[in-house]
Parts: C-alpha cells; structure tokens; sequence
C-alpha cells in the first residue's frame, strides 16, 4: 500500500506528517486540543497561545519545526494540521465499518 506524502514548507524548512503516531502521541495531542471548540473562533484562538501549534506540529511533523513561525507561514500550518485531521478521520471511518468477532 502507497500512501501519498504531503510536504509543508515551513519557515523554508520542509516536513512531512509522521507515518504512525503512539499512544504517547495521542495523549499529548488530547491534552494540547483539550478544551478546544473548533466551531468557536474564540477557542481556536487558544491554539495560538502557550505554543500550542508549535506543540501540536512537533507531535504530528517528522521532525520540529525550527525556529519561529511567522504569519506568512500560517497557510502551511494549517494545511499540515488540516491533512493530519482529514487523514485520521478517513482512516478511522474505513476502520469503523470492520467489526471484530
């Protein structure tokens, strides 16, 4: 099985999404996303403090991003958060049609 791998350049470093993500993982991108609504902009704002999107890509990235993250970056953030997002959900509807006996 082929996946297609999406590059972000970032801060004009390029990265990718990591192939699997641990249950350490996980937990941590829970913890970062906990409380957040993403249909309230007000709560999508938090994700902006306390370094949250840096947190959030150092987990979900194949390496940390370096350096400082300027608006003209924040597209690319946005598309790697939002293809993390789409690609688990895809994986996690294709499962939820398996049952286990």
């Amino acid at each position: 099985m082929q996946t297609t791998t999406n590059t972000y350049t970032i801060n004009q470093q390029t990265y990718h999404l990591k192939n699997k993500y641990t249950l350490k993982d996980w937990g941590s991108i829970l913890k970062i996303l906990g409380g957040i609504n993403p249909d309230d902009n007000n709560s999508i704002a938090l994700l902006l403090t306390d370094n949250r999107v840096e947190d959030l890509l150092a987990i979900i990235l194949d390496k940390p991003v370096e350096g400082d993250i300027y608006e003209n970056d924040f597209n690319e953030v946005s598309r790697a958060i939002n293809d993390f997002f789409t690609r688990k959900k895809s994986l996690m509807k294709n499962t939820s049609g398996s049952s286990i006996n």
